[in-house]
């Protein structure tokens, strides 16, 4: 328990690590290729995007390694992680990423729930709650993606704090997919369509 306990605390960090360099040259070209790398190494291969390779794994820890050809759950969480965080951040020159705070960016669902501020949240309501059925890595993941874009398109201040999401979608691949989604279905509806803190 103790070793599961310490590599979800691995992938939240090594997320962070990750994160933290390219924010802190978010206006090196270098730093814009490595983003822009990331965004097109969705759905495909990873050995077709060297420079994404490059850049996640000098800070992925060696016991997250598979021997059997196959990306491991801490490897999965953390690239899918990276290439939300590319998408989110494309044109930006301000961090996207948040620190936890608490009911600010608890977890994602505390990030989409500003999705709900407005005269309708539900066209919103319905992309979350498929978001929270999920079935699957990739199907979760998909939503994400397009959930993602629409909160970058309406709200620019928005941030989602990336590392927790990548611990969050760990836990998911191991199978602890009703936490992460009873967490998130807290924070997203924790505030009513108009803002406001629903009465506990």
């Amino acid at each position: 328990m103790q070793e599961k306990l310490n590599k979800r605390k691995l992938v939240y960090s090594t997320t962070e690590r990750v994160i933290s360099n390219l924010s802190d040259n978010m206006d090196s070209s270098r730093t814009k290729a490595m983003l822009s790398s990331l965004r097109n190494s969705i759905g495909r291969p990873l050995e077709e995007n060297i420079e994404s390779i490059s850049l996640i794994y000098q800070y992925m820890p060696e016991e997250f390694y598979s021997n059997f050809g196959a990306l491991t759950y801490e490897e999965e969480a953390i690239i899918t992680t990276l290439q939300l965080y590319a998408i989110h951040q494309q044109s930006k020159l301000d961090s996207v990423s948040g620190k936890q705070e608490k009911e600010v960016w608890d977890n994602i669902g505390s990030s989409l729930s500003y999705l709900r501020l407005g005269e309708s949240s539900l066209p919103f309501d319905r992309r979350f709650n498929a978001l929270i059925t999920s079935q699957s890595f990739d199907e979760l993941s998909n939503h994400l993606r397009q959930l993602i874009k629409i909160l970058k398109s309406k709200q620019d201040n928005i941030k989602i704090n990336y590392p927790k999401l990548a611990q969050d979608l760990y836990d998911f691949a191991r199978g602890y997919d009703e936490r992460v989604r009873l967490n998130w279905s807290r924070a997203y509806y924790s505030k009513n369509y108009k803002g406001e803190e629903n009465e506990k």
